[in-house]
């Protein structure tokens, strides 16, 4: 495996905007946690309401799960309509298409009104499936053609028309900055909420240094820290995924994507005179397939390429994002089902409208609290299984075979440590702090990962992201 750099291809060379972190009290009416494309879309749609809105991340605005996205934004996403019909409706599955183009042309609108120039191009997009799966891709078609999609179909392969890719940070900083401009408009990065309390009319926002007093609260944070009284763990599982840029002579302007015998996804960036095809395979639930240097390997094979990186997705029981009110005065959006471009997008179309009280007819159909018909749904009782599944294979199974000799374990006071020595010795705790998984090495991405709900900390054991509030670090 050989690769120049160990991080997204989207983050190289970008000029990102730079805000404060919070360390006072203040108050607003409208808080906003988390400062990807789903909450830049929301505080974008806001932005002109009368009401006085906040952003908070917990590191740089945009550099979480949006910026190791591939960032297509597409409606043809594998065989998830008939998926969707099959399991929960044709209403659902309908809505959920005509969802994806309502949010690809409020992406393209914003791009023309706002003239973002963040690499917008139209493509071609292409499914495929293997003869032996060609029904199930028939099944795709058909509903796409009732819906009156741009498609046609060849054997094994659909293709449609009025697809995009873009550059994922370029988009969402360009939001940001948009907004930043509004007087009723605060940002802060590097400002970790760490609790949500009730008081009177009032919901508080604590992080260490701070607390925001607020009316309304919209968690935009992938995987929310905020899970009662829904039960985020039971309700969707965390699939990962291994990406890599390499450079390349053509751009095609095409995308592909194959569901059988498993998902690999490609398109192409072009920034000048570099153009690059970025790929994305190997996907699998978290707590399965824990050896990711040999997932990266299988990937990119004895290939050259220019940037590794991987990405993890919530995957929802039914294939529908979870977008709408989860109790009184808090909203979601999470579930994006690896289609975070289009799904982001349609989170700041929804909670508009919810929090300003306008209609919407995707209102139920995205819904948090939605009913499921467990006899139906597979998917539940599997989410269940793979979170129990991750948090008690690696308390019993710690040390992993495919682990380098520069790691070992040790106790110390009853706290299992590990040791890793490169240049120098980086000592941390391999408990992670959310749920007490055991975690996993990362040796590619230099990271320890948790298995259970994606926590991620650095070689030195800082907090990276999930849903954890602490560090790994041993002071």
């Amino acid at each position: 495996m050989i690769f120049l750099k160990n991080e997204s291809i989207w983050i190289q060379n970008i000029d990102s905007n730079s805000f404060p972190s919070l360390n006072q009290d203040i108050e607003t009416d409208i808080l906003i946690i988390g400062g990807g494309i789903a909450g830049a879309s929301v505080l974008y749609e806001l932005k002109n309401c009368k009401q006085k809105l906040c952003l908070i991340d917990a590191n740089q605005i945009g550099f979480g799960v949006t910026s190791k996205s591939t960032a297509k934004i597409s409606y043809l996403q594998g065989i998830v309509y008939s998926k969707i019909e099959s399991e929960v409706g044709k209403s659902y599955a309908e809505a959920y298409y005509k969802s994806q183009r309502d949010a690809i042309q409020r992406i393209k609108e914003i791009i023309l009104k706002e003239h973002i120039d963040c690499n917008f191009e139209e493509v071609s997009s292409y499914l495929y499936e293997t003869k032996e799966h060609e029904n199930s891709l028939r099944k795709e078609y058909d509903f796409l053609y009732q819906q009156k999609a741009p498609i046609r179909f060849y054997q094994n392969c659909i293709e449609a028309k009025d697809n995009y890719v873009f550059h994922p940070l370029k988009y969402v900083n360009s939001l940001i900055q948009i907004c930043s401009k509004q007087k009723n408009v605060q940002i802060y990065e590097n400002t970790k909420a760490l609790n949500i309390e009730f008081m009177n009319d009032k919901i508080i926002c604590k992080g260490t240094s701070f607390s925001i007093a607020t009316k309304k609260i919209v968690l935009t944070c992938h995987y929310p820290f905020f899970l009662f009284p829904f039960f985020l763990p039971i309700k969707s599982s965390i699939e990962r995924s291994y990406c890599f840029a390499k450079k390349t002579d053509w751009n095609s302007k095409k995308t592909m994507l194959t569901t059988y015998p498993s998902i690999f996804s490609k398109r192409f960036y072009q920034n000048q005179d570099e153009i690059y095809e970025i790929g994305l395979g190997k996907s699998h639930k978290m707590c399965n397939r824990l050896n990711f240097k040999k997932n990266f390997e299988e990937l990119i094979s004895h290939e050259k390429v220019d940037f590794i990186w991987s990405n993890e997705d919530i995957m929802t029981p039914d294939y529908m994002p979870y977008i709408g009110v989860l109790k009184e005065n808090i909203f979601l959006a999470t579930g994006f089902n690896t289609w975070g471009m289009t799904n982001g997008a349609l989170s700041g179309i929804l909670l508009k409208d919810l929090i300003l009280n306008n209609e919407n007819e995707y209102i139920p159909y995205f819904s948090p609290k939605r009913s499921f018909n467990l006899a139906k749904l597979k998917g539940m009782p599997s989410s269940l299984f793979l979170n129990l599944k991750g948090m008690v294979q690696n308390k019993i199974w710690k040390e992993k075979s495919w682990y380098p000799d520069s790691l070992t374990f040790l106790k110390k006071d009853g706290v299992s440590l590990a040791l890793y020595k490169d240049d120098k010795e980086h000592i941390v705790s391999t408990t992670c702090p959310h749920m007490g998984c055991s975690l996993i090495f990362n040796e590619v991405e230099k990271t320890w990962d948790c298995p259970c709900h994606a926590s991620r900390f650095t070689i030195d054991g800082k907090w990276i992201k999930g849903p954890s509030k602490r560090n790994i670090d041993i002071l």
